[in-house]
């Protein structure tokens, strides 16, 4: 089972909580458009759509020699993002997408908490973006209109899922599908559902909504640049490559292209093997 769709928790203040993650996103938008912090429409060349996307956490890649909080150097960008975080509500629609990660992929989540908790007892001077969540870094795509280009997320996990959860106000009966190309998939996506899928694996992205709709969503990923981090003994791959004892340790650590994908998809419960799988980790 490689992609998951959930209705949501069922759990009292759920919706009031999904509407205030709205108002939250909206409000971050405002203030976006205003000051021109992450551009202006039509934001032309924007490989994954035409709307505001405010990315928060800590990541890998852009020159960093060890992982780190996602660099801006905009302030008021910093400030939009820290406002976010902060939000009660997103903390919980965060969290649960994580808890639903969990009830879904149960080996491959004991396999984040392995890799990302080793990422935080080295470097404790790091702040994760919610302590209820085990996704290091967050999209916050605040529209107005958030329909995804179809695209592939090359700097995500290869073989890990990303937590997806849209809102807004749109008729998911018409648009704002979730389509997953190469499985051939077109799926409705109501406001408040979370989505699971390996998004640097699988092309996706989503159908048209109205002229006049309204459509916002948050997502949740690891970068696989994390994983090789702490893989290859909190030290990056250019560093390995400058001896010969490290680029044979890289090597080894890396295995084959084929052996990788393996391991990634072993991770994966089947539908036979996942109630023992959850039983593990709980």
């Amino acid at each position: 089972m490689i992609v998951g769709l959930f209705e949501g928790s069922t759990t009292p203040g759920w919706r009031d909580a999904i509407a205030e993650t709205e108002r939250c996103l909206r409000a971050a938008r405002g203030v976006a458009l205003e000051t021109g912090a992450y551009g202006l429409p039509p934001f032309e060349g924007e490989r994954r759509g035409a709307f505001v996307a405010i990315p928060v956490g800590n990541s890998t890649g852009g020159g960093q020699q060890r992982p780190g909080p996602l660099f801006h150097h905009i302030k008021m960008r910093r400030i939009i993002g820290k406002s976010i975080v902060r939000n009660v509500a997103m903390r919980r629609v965060c969290g649960a997408q994580s808890a639903t990660f969990a009830f879904f992929a149960p080996k491959m989540f004991s396999h984040y908490t392995k890799y990302v908790g080793a990422l935080y007892d080295s470097q404790p001077e790091l702040v994760a973006n919610f302590d209820n969540s085990i996704f290091t870094a967050a999209s916050f795509n605040c529209g107005p209109q958030t329909v995804s280009l179809d695209h592939f997320d090359h700097n995500n996990l290869s073989y890990g899922p990303c937590a997806l959860t849209p809102l807004g106000t749109y008729d998911y009966k018409k648009g704002g599908h979730l389509i997953l190309f190469d499985l051939k998939l077109v799926i409705e996506f109501p406001p408040g559902t979370i989505a699971l899928i390996p998004s640097a694996a699988v092309r996706h992205g989503n159908t048209p909504i109205g002229p006049d709709e309204d459509r916002m969503s948050i997502a949740q990923y690891c970068a696989g640049g994390i994983f090789r981090w702490v893989a290859y003994g909190h030290k990056t791959g250019a560093s390995l490559d400058s001896t010969k004892a490290g680029r044979q340790k890289k090597q080894e650590l890396n295995g084959g292209h084929d052996e990788r994908w393996i391991e990634g998809l072993d991770l994966y419960s089947t539908v036979d093997s996942w109630t023992q799988d959850l039983a593990m980790l709980m």
